[in-house]
């Protein structure tokens, strides 16, 4: 686990390493002052509740892989729309945008564009978010970029903007005020169960007839296994605990000495597999790398991952999975939860500690005393 009364845990840009020894001295005093300064108990709490909705937003993104599911096997078979990828565009700029539908037809496609949301008391931000994402897509370069992602070579794309969220977030929705206030000129909104495992339309018109009766039935996405494992900025815990489950569950099946250590090589690797982004080529590498450089450096931070040369037993391995025992990869995934939330509150505190200390820091007080 990484040192989180260090400064430099939280420099990823070289600012700490570029000051002067004296400089550096004075940065470490006013860090370890400003750890004081935030409550690290209301933090977890805040912490704990954010997690908390950012597993239903990963429960809103699966239940549209489920339901329109590319290899079909869900109740939206007949529409002819298909789950093709989360995250449209991220490599240009990250938007709202969760996940993406598609229709091919002869001359073009019916593409639906889903922002998941969780709180039905953030209504005004359901807008805001499809606005912000309609901005970007309405730019001619990325339409064009969209448009070659989903390899749409004849035709234009037609595009309805949407945003998924619980059914008892939009009890008390007023679609007419979202709608006078939503800048695309076609908006709808839907509901799901994540329990009961159906989505259903709410409010709004529909891009294409055929998506009509079964959202109105009320779509079944139970009889598909969700495809989805998480997803560009889904909260680290999620890819960890998959990841982790996958490493150390090749490391028994191949009975290697170090079961726990890996290279951050097959993390990426592993990662890459999984991630249901919609890009190729470079764009992807660049993503994935991103991605996976993020959540590695939350595992080190949190004590899921060690680095540590005393914790490492082999020199082909540049990571440890930190886990009591012995017992597999089931163990070892279970671990992953409860040592991340245990230590992510003092993550919160450094960062924020390291933040207003650089942002208040004056590299030139008391020159003249130091002369």
């Amino acid at each position: 686990m990484k040192d989180l009364e260090d400064p430099q845990t939280f420099d990823h840009d070289g600012f700490f390493d570029d000051l002067t020894d004296w400089n550096q001295d004075r940065f470490e005093d006013e860090f370890e002052e400003n750890l004081d300064e935030f409550d690290r108990d209301a933090l977890d709490r805040k912490l704990s509740t954010s997690f908390d909705e950012e597993e239903e937003h990963l429960k809103l993104m699966q239940a549209v892989t489920a339901g329109f599911h590319p290899r079909g096997g869900s109740g939206c078979d007949l529409s002819g729309f298909k789950f093709v990828g989360t995250d449209p565009l991220c490599s240009v700029r990250r938007t709202p945008a969760d996940a993406l539908l598609i229709k091919p037809e002869y001359n073009g496609a019916y593409v639906c564009v889903i922002c998941c949301e969780i709180g039905g008391e953030a209504q005004n931000e359901w807008v805001e978010n499809v606005n912000k994402v309609k901005q970007v897509f309405d730019s001619p370069k990325n339409r064009d970029l969209l448009k070659s992602q989903l390899e749409v070579e004849n035709g234009d794309i037609t595009i309805q903007y949407t945003t998924l969220t619980r059914a008892d977030d939009a009890v008390s929705m007023d679609y007419s005020v979202l709608d006078r206030n939503c800048a695309a000129d076609s908006y709808a909104v839907w509901v799901a169960d994540v329990e009961e495992k159906w989505m259903a339309h709410e409010a709004g018109p529909f891009i294409h007839s055929k998506l009509q009766k079964p959202l109105e039935d009320r779509l079944d996405y139970m009889r598909r296994e969700d495809l989805l494992k998480y997803a560009v900025d889904t909260h680290p815990v999620f890819p960890l605990e998959d990841l982790v489950h996958r490493i150390v569950k090749e490391k028994f099946l191949f009975d290697h000495e170090e079961k726990s250590e890996f290279l951050i090589e097959t993390f990426v690797d592993l990662f890459d597999e999984r991630l249901q982004v919609r890009c190729t080529g470079e764009r992807r590498q660049q993503v994935v790398e991103a991605e996976a450089e993020r959540i590695i450096d939350m595992a080190l931070k949190t004590g899921v991952f060690s680095e540590d040369d005393d914790d490492l037993k082999s020199d082909d391995s540049d990571l440890r999975v930190m886990y009591s025992g012995t017992r597999g990869p089931d163990h070892a995934e279970k671990e992953v939860k409860p040592k991340y939330k245990e230590n992510i509150a003092d993550v919160e505190v450094g960062q924020r500690a390291y933040d207003k200390t650089r942002r208040e820091f004056d590299r030139d007080t008391n020159l003249g005393d130091f002369a």
